[in-house]
């Protein structure tokens, strides 16, 4: 899920994905031309909407949103704060997800990220809901001399939407947090990771065909149209407890081996001297698809592959050298021979290359990408 980034947060890149925008079209119309008609005018037969309700719905699903983003902030902070990258946050659809590049290497770790995101809500929760009460005594004494009602009922949806999201995250279904949170607990107490996230998966499940059964009656029986989006969360939260459960199967397995296991360590090196064209001529076409290496004598200076040649004119190779267009070392994540493919993977995650060097003492001695560790994947 990548999105359009918006903002960079903690030095995390926040972005939302495209079914985004239609949760809050809806939520926006939904709440600012049928709900708060209704509540601001509960006198009416048929309440019309206003330029009050409307900046309410917009102010309401803007205000929700950012709950939802300070919800994934705090398990963010949390991962960071233990040592774990934290690649983006996206807000889509059903919410927002942080997406986190290593799973956490122990119980106590996974059980204070977890928890970290309720506690937000909870504390968001409190905080709007002090408001609403003081807001509806300060209405009732009329001490300003104008009615609050808007602000009020905005404070109550903000309440209830902070309270709800508390209270379906703590549920113990992985992925959700309390998923994790009882994934956590049942890791510690039995050390097997494994075990631990296929009972937590299987919450998760039974809590999904909870919603697609909940869904179904409010729509075939009752004629409501919200059972959908309980049908809809359902099915997601379905197919997240089995891939999450697969995923952790996928890292258990890159724990076990070593870089150095699975390392490529026969490479193409390059002088950095050469130009583009040369580079093509000698060295792209006539090899397989990979990264090259930049070296000047042992020293190792950056790689270069066919991606840094497709942004350079046809017209330049002559003119532009390897040194020109190489991604420096600098710049890359180089991986340790004798650190685990599992963080291997999470250097790739958080990396916009396929392969990457492997660095023993400073000396080049190979490369590791998607390939390798899909292939060890596929052995097992």
């Amino acid at each position: 899920m990548r999105g359009w980034r918006i903002g960079r947060i903690m030095g995390i890149d926040i972005a939302v994905d495209a079914s985004w925008f239609i949760i809050v079209l809806l939520m926006i119309y939904t709440l600012g031309f049928i709900e708060f008609p209704r509540e601001l005018n509960p006198r009416g037969f048929f309440p019309r909407a206003s330029w009050i309700t409307v900046a309410l719905g917009i102010a309401a699903t803007l205000l929700l949103f950012a709950s939802v983003l300070a919800h994934e902030l705090a398990h963010s902070w949390m991962a960071l704060a233990r040592g774990i990258p934290v690649t983006r946050i996206t807000l889509f659809i059903f919410g927002g997800v942080a997406q986190i590049a290593e799973e956490p290497d122990r119980p106590a770790t996974e059980f204070l990220v977890a928890i970290m995101g309720p506690l937000m809500s909870l504390a968001l929760a409190i905080i709007f809901g002090a408001a609403w009460v003081w807001l509806a005594l300060f209405d009732g004494m009329n001490v300003l001399g104008v009615s609050l009602a808007p602000i009020i009922l905005l404070c109550s949806v903000l309440t209830q939407a902070n309270g709800s999201l508390v209270l379906f995250n703590l549920a113990p279904g992985f992925p959700l947090d309390g998923g994790r949170v009882l994934r956590a607990i049942l890791w510690g107490a039995s050390r097997d990771i494994r075990k631990a996230t296929r009972w937590a998966a299987r919450g998760g499940r039974a809590i999904a065909l909870i919603l697609i059964g909940v869904g179904a009656v409010m729509f075939f029986v009752w004629s409501n149209g919200g059972g959908i989006w309980y049908a809809f969360i359902g099915f997601f939260l379905w197919n997240a407890a089995g891939q999450g459960y697969r995923q952790t199967i996928m890292l258990e397995a890159l724990r076990a081996v070593r870089v150095e296991n699975l390392m490529v360590r026969v490479f193409q090196t390059v002088a950095p001297e050469l130009t583009l064209a040369e580079f093509v001529d000698a060295h792209l076409l006539p090899m397989r698809e990979q990264t090259f290496a930049v070296l000047t004598g042992e020293e190792f200076r950056g790689v270069i592959s066919i991606d840094q040649i497709r942004r350079i004119p046809r017209a330049e190779w002559i003119g532009k050298r390897v040194s020109d267009v190489m991604v420096a070392r600098e710049k890359l994540s180089a991986l340790d021979p004798r650190q685990t493919c599992a963080k291997a993977l999470a250097r790739l995650t958080m990396s916009e290359y396929a392969e990457l060097p492997v660095l023993d003492d400073g000396k080049l001695v190979g490369f590791v990408g998607h390939a390798e560790l899909t292939r060890y994947l596929r052995l097992n």
